[in-house]
């Protein structure tokens, strides 16, 4: 009788555990925000430049998550784990099994011709993006 309830207590502890961490996630976020609208209204009530809005700063970091160098290393990251654990699970006789190794090999193959475009993209000089804007002759 008791074997029943470990399942049955895993899974309300571990859905519980979820829930709570996205209410705190949830507070931390609304506390955030109640304390960038309270500055943001001192700062217009004393005549003085806002700082910057939560979304500039959020802006400013996605322009860091498509930094080819970081896209690049992920690649490479994610090919390797990928070859070894194909080689690794074949080796332990799990021939069927070792071709979930290619899932995280083909992601890193992606992330690195993701990589490539962002690095011709950003080989471009100014009149070259200039130019792509511009409608075909």
């Amino acid at each position: 009788m008791n074997v029943f309830w470990i399942p049955i207590v895993a899974i309300v502890f571990g859905i519980g555990i979820a829930m709570l961490g996205l209410w705190t996630d949830h507070m931390r976020r609304t506390q955030i925000l109640e304390h960038q609208h309270r500055e943001r209204m001192a700062a217009i009530e004393k005549g003085i430049t806002l700082p910057p809005t939560r979304s500039e700063i959020e802006v400013s970091r996605s322009d860091r998550k498509s930094d080819p160098a970081r896209v690049l290393r992920s690649g490479v990251l994610l090919l390797g784990l990928g070859i070894v654990l194909y080689f690794a699970i074949n080796e332990a006789g799990g021939h069927e099994g070792a071709l979930f190794g290619f899932i995280p090999a083909t992601l890193g193959l992606a992330n690195l011709a993701y990589a490539a475009v962002l690095f011709n993209r950003g080989r471009a000089t100014p009149l070259d993006r200039a130019d792509d804007h511009l409608p075909p002759q």
